[in-house]
């Protein structure tokens, strides 16, 4: 399954790399352009005005930042669940996608602002300022507890994408997915971090954000085959039986329609 999924990734990013390449652009406009915004920031406020408002400013840009970023990987989100499941897209519709995507990309970009925001303030005092075994012991505490949140905040965007949940549902099921795939889980965030190799020395413009929503979409996708074919098995009532699951079955179709992509049709298309 894995190795099927490893493939399907590579070549919907590859069948798929003009909009790929534009996604991660508009990241990469977007982040060098909140960068020196918020370092302008840094060097203008203390000179001008109270030190409340300084950190106001910063933290304004920075929350505004993460929703930008969330509307941007949340549009590209609609357009990775159509390449999951085999359908064609249009470059277009990435742009025209975004109006539907601001209520859940706002609130998203929103929770990992405040979570993030959270976490600076409380690992600096911890670590930092604090030197008692119990602030040490509250900050490794804290720490476990934004590990878990990312790897379930990973399927997040995928849900959104596949299912179309509201928020508070999303929310619930990336944690659900997390708990019971714990070890998937932590395997597709490796990879996400093996991939920010490549994302350096492309400059970002691939396999980056958008290469990642794609693999993430498709990781999810067939897991959950897992659910439905648990659904259909009732019977299957232990822990033992219910880890049973028939892979290479649940897949054949995904994998028939794939096909098998030799070397020649990624270079030569037009001559398959």
């Amino acid at each position: 399954m894995y190795g099927f999924i490893l493939k399907k990734n590579f070549c919907d990013g590859w069948d798929n790399l003009l909009s790929v390449v534009i996604t991660n652009a508009l990241c990469l406009i977007s982040g060098f352009g909140f960068f020196f915004l918020f370092m302008w920031a840094v060097k203008l406020v203390p000179e001008s005005g109270p030190e409340f408002m300084h950190y106001a400013l910063l933290i304004g840009i920075y929350v505004f930042g993460c929703i930008h970023f969330s509307i941007l990987a949340f549009a590209y989100g609609e357009q990775a669940a159509k390449i999951a499941n085999f359908d064609g897209i249009k470059i277009l519709d990435y742009f025209t996608g975004m109006p539907g995507v601001l209520k859940d990309a706002t609130l998203f970009g929103l929770l990992i602002a405040a979570v993030s925001l959270v976490s600076f303030f409380a690992f600096d005092f911890y670590f930092l300022q604090s030197t008692s075994l119990t602030a040490f012991f509250a900050g490794s505490l804290l720490f476990w507890v934004d590990v878990f949140f990312l790897l379930a905040l990973q399927w997040f965007l995928p849900i959104r994408s596949l299912m179309h949940n509201n928020f508070a549902k999303c929310l619930k099921k990336s944690f659900l997915i997390f708990f019971d795939n714990t070890g998937y889980s932590i395997f597709w965030f490796l990879h996400n971090v093996v991939m920010l190799i490549p994302s350096i020395l492309m400059f970002g413009f691939c396999p980056s954000v958008a290469g990642m929503l794609i693999a993430n979409t498709n990781a999810l996708r067939i897991r959950l085959y897992k659910y439905d074919y648990l659904e259909e098995h009732p019977e299957l009532k232990t822990k033992k039986e219910r880890r049973q699951i028939p892979w290479e079955e649940l897949i054949y179709d995904d994998r028939e329609t794939l096909g098998p992509r030799k070397l020649k049709s990624f270079l030569f298309p037009w001559k398959e």
